[in-house]
């Protein structure tokens, strides 16, 4: 049986996009446009839509586990190359907006932090900033995975880091897969565990960020900080 020939349709839409960018496309629209280079040979956008019927929005698609796209009937190799993109995202903003030069702009901390976790929504990953006495950041990174509590197993390591980079101040944020922004119980008092042990080194642990389904909570804006102190 001979194939259907999707050509002129494919042609059409890479000339859409070239024309009138992507705001111009549906949310399967532009899912489909992304298969092309995945899915050879197939009506992709009868495909995208599945995908976006399934998963909710174009984002739940490529936030989706790789064994999640593949139940929804894509090879592995297509799930795979559909993750690459929050991946590539994460990393190109990384390398467009963020700059080891002066201080760092806590206003925009929220928006710095939102990015890194891009891609990041079925595990709980805590993540480390360390600041030097000037402000500038001398460490920037994910030092665990799971659930945060944990973390208060690692503070050996965690006081290591801040004494190694010379830090005088921390920030912490972690992500909760649930889709919801606000600390436990046990996220407040790890975090005074934490805070504790850092200051036995004289390291001021000023925020610790929840993220979650696009928002990023502040513990100290919201006033859970002070509750912290004995």
């Amino acid at each position: 049986m001979q194939k259907a020939d999707h050509s002129g349709h494919r042609s059409r839409m890479r000339e859409k996009y070239l024309k009138n960018g992507l705001d111009a496309f549906a949310p399967h629209e532009i899912l489909e446009l992304m298969l092309y280079y995945a899915v050879p040979y197939k009506n992709t956008n009868e495909i995208a839509k599945a995908l976006v019927d399934r998963f909710g929005t174009l984002a739940g698609v490529l936030d989706a586990p790789i064994d999640s796209l593949v139940d929804a009937g894509l090879t592995e190799n297509q799930a795979v190359y559909l993750k690459l993109f929050p991946d590539v995202t994460r990393i190109y903003y990384r390398a467009k907006y963020e700059t080891d030069e002066g201080p760092l702009d806590f206003e925009c901390l929220p928006d710095h932090i939102l990015r890194r976790y891009i891609g990041f929504t079925s595990q709980e990953r805590v993540m480390l900033i360390l600041l030097d006495v000037k402000g500038k950041e001398v460490f920037s990174g994910f030092i665990s995975e799971g659930s945060f509590a944990a973390t208060k197993l690692s503070v050996r390591s965690i006081v290591r880091l801040a004494m190694n980079y010379g830090a005088t101040t921390a920030i912490l944020a972690h992500n909760h897969p649930s889709g919801v922004a606000l600390p436990s119980k046990d996220d407040i008092l790890t975090t005074n565990y934490l805070r504790k042990s850092l200051a036995l080194v004289d390291v001021d642990l000023i925020d610790h960020f929840i993220v979650a389904n696009g928002e990023c909570v502040s513990l100290a804006q919201s006033g859970m900080m002070e509750e912290l102190t004995d």
